[in-house]
């Protein structure tokens, strides 16, 4: 038979781990943003893609097929793109910073 504490502490386990992971945990973030993120704004045949670089926006036109192979945009970022649908209407355009 299985005693009283043997219970208890199995229920003490499943409540800590069923827990909501936001209530006891805690994230703390160290060191600073040295550069803002790049902006990109697609057009009919290219995307535009801003980059800020020493205090200064570097804007450089990535072709659609240039973005399906990942085109280098600056020495920091590399644009990749990827079509979610049979018509390549709708994609998903991802910016990796080196």
């Amino acid at each position: 038979m299985v005693s009283s504490r043997t219970k208890l502490a199995a229920a003490l386990v499943l409540a800590a781990t069923f827990a909501p992971a936001y209530a006891s945990n805690v994230i703390h973030f160290i060191g600073q943003i040295v550069e803002g993120p790049c902006v990109i704004s697609p057009t009919a045949r290219t995307l535009s893609v801003s980059c800020p670089h020493e205090s200064k926006m570097h804007t450089q036109q990535v072709s659609y097929s240039d973005a399906l192979y990942g085109a280098a945009v600056t020495d920091r970022a590399t644009i990749s793109m990827k079509y979610i649908n049979p018509e390549k209407s709708l994609a998903i355009v991802q910016v990796d910073y080196h």
